[in-house]
C-alpha cells in the first residue's frame, strides 16, 4: 500500500509545550578539527535549523508508522528522516522553507546553508545508529575517527561535481550530469573507515544505491536474521520490491510528496513516444555501458551479502536484540531512504528524456544534499565519539519555549 503524504496531514493543534530550537551537541565542523567543510561551500546557519525544528515540533506530523500528530516530537526522528527528506522536498519544489527563513537552493550561499543542514543530519543520524548497535545488540568492534582529508576527498573527488554543475553548469551540462550520476559518481578514494567500503568507493550513484538500500529495507523485516525477535513492522505487507524490475518499490509508509511528484512526471513524460524511446535508451545503456537494471541488480547483490549476516565481521545481526520504538524509527529511515533513491532516479530519466534542465538542476541538488547526509553518516559510523555517553547526551535536544 502507498498512500501520498499530504493526504494524511491535517491541521491539528500545535503542542502545549512549543519546541523553540535545538540545543547542539559536538558535530563536525570547521572550529574542531574539519576546516575543509567551509572550503567546500558550507555554511552554518543555527537561526535556520531552530525554525526547521519549530516547523517540524510545533505542527501536525507523521510518526513512525505513518499516523499524524502533534504530540511527543522528537529529536531522533527530526535529525534521521525528517530533516533530510524537507530538504529534499524544497529541493524538488515540494515544499517551502519555514516562514521568514528563505532558503534560495539556486544561489551559493543558500545551498550551502542546506549543505550544512544535511551534514549535520548525517551526522546524528549515524550517532543514534551506533548508540544502537551498542544498547541493543554490542559495541562496535571497529572504531576510526574520521579525519579532515575524508571529508576533503568527497568533496574534490564526488561531491564538488554535484555543486559546480547545479550552480554553475549550463543546460546541457546539467541534462548531461544527470544523466551520469544514473549509473556513477566519481570513483571515491578517500580511505574510508570500516569493512565493505570498495563498494561505495566504486561510487554507486542513484540506482546503485536505490538497489542497495532497496535490499537493506528487505532484509531488516522479517523472516531475515537481521530482523528483531521482539519488535514487528506494525503492518506484514511493510515493504515490497522486484530487484529484477527497474526501481520497483512499494511502501506501507506514506510517499513523500517528493516521490510522488517524481512518479507522475515520469509517467506523463513516458506517455510520449519520443521520450519513451529516450528512456529506453538510457536503461539499455549506450556500447560500453552497463544497463542500469544490471547496475541495481549489482547492488542489490551487494546490499543482501552485507545486511544478510550483518554488518560487522564476527557478528550475526546488530539490530536483532532492538525494541520497538527504535525498530519502527529503523524501518522509516530505511524506507523513506529508498523512496529518495528512488525519486531521484526517475527524476533524472525525465530530465534527460525531455530535455528538461531546471528539473535536471533540480534532481542535481537534491542528490547532492543526500549524498553529503550519505557520506557523513558513512565516515563517522565507526567513530567512538560518543561511546560512553547515552543517546540523550550524545544527540542535540529541543529548547522549548
Amino acid at each position: 500500500m502507498t498512500m501520498g503524504l499530504s493526504a494524511v496531514v491535517a491541521a491539528q493543534a500545535a503542542p502545549q509545550d512549543s519546541v523553540s530550537g535545538v540545543g547542539l551537541t559536538f558535530y563536525p565542523w570547521v572550529d574542531n578539527g574539519y576546516p575543509s567543510l567551509g572550503r567546500n561551500g558550507l555554511v552554518a546557519d543555527p537561526e535556520l535549523l531552530d525554525a526547521f525544528a519549530r516547523e517540524y515540533a510545533n505542527n501536525p506530523h507523521l510518526t513512525n508508522t505513518g499516523a499524524v500528530t502533534t504530540a511527543n516530537p522528537n529529536v531522533q526522528d527530526f535529525f534521521v528522516w525528517w530533516l533530510p527528506h524537507q530538504l529534499a522536498n524544497i529541493a524538488m519544489g515540494e515544499a517551502e522553507p519555514p516562514e521568514g527563513h528563505p532558503l534560495d537552493l539556486a544561489t551559493a550561499e543558500g545551498l550551502g546553508r542546506a549543505q550544512w543542514l544535511a551534514h549535520m543530519a548525517g551526522y546524528y543520524s549515524s550517532t543514534w545508529l551506533r548508540s544502537n548497535m551498542r544498547v541493543f545488540d554490542r559495541p562496535s568492534l571497529i572504531s576510526v575517527t574520521p579525519t579532515d582529508d575524508v571529508y576533503a576527498q568527497f568533496y574534490s573527488q564526488a561531491l564538488a561535481q554535484y555543486r559546480d554543475t547545479a550552480l554553475s553548469g549550463n543546460d546541457a551540462q546539467a541534462v548531461g550530469f544527470a544523466e551520469q550520476t544514473l549509473r556513477s559518481n566519481a570513483p571515491l578514494t578517500a580511505g574510508l573507515p570500516g569493512p565493505y567500503t570498495d563498494m561505495l568507493e566504486r561510487g554507486p550513484a542513484e540506482v546503485g544505491m536505490f538497489g542497495y538500500d532497496a535490499a537493506w529495507l528487505r532484509n531488516l523485516l522479517p523472516p531475515s536474521l537481521n530482523a528483531p525477535s521482539a519488535a514487528k513492522p506494525f503492518t506484514d505487507n511493510y515493504f515490497s520490491a522486484n530487484p529484477d524490475v527497474l526501481l520497483d518499490a512499494r511502501f506501507a509508509l506514506p510517499s513523500q510528496p517528493y516521490l510522488q511528484d517524481a512518479e507522475r512526471s515520469y509517467a506523463e513524460a513516458t506517455g510520449d513516444p519520443g521520450a519513451a524511446a529516450r528512456v529506453a535508451e538510457m536503461v539499455r545503456g549506450r556500447a560500453g555501458q552497463e544497463p542500469l537494471l544490471a547496475t541495481q541488480q549489482r547492488f542489490t547483490a551487494a546490499g543482501d551479502a552485507i545486511y544478510r549476516n550483518g554488518v560487522i565481521p564476527g557478528t550475526v545481526t546488530i539490530y536483532r536484540g532492538w525494541d520497538q520504538e527504535q525498530y519502527d524509527r529503523l524501518l522509516a529511515w530505511a524506507s523513506y531512504a529508498v523512496m529518495y533513491n528512488k525519486a531521484d532516479s526517475l527524476n533524472a530519466l525525465t530530465a534527460v528524456a525531455t530535455n528538461d534542465a531546471p528539473l535536471a538542476r533540480q534532481e542535481i541538488r537534491a542528490a547532492l544534499l543526500w549524498w553529503i547526509y550519505s557520506t557523513t553518516y558513512v565516515a563517522t559510523i565507526f567513530d567512538p565519539r560518543n561511546d560512553t555517553k547515552p543517546l540523550s547526551e550524545s544527540l542535540p535536544r529541543f529548547l522549548a519555549d
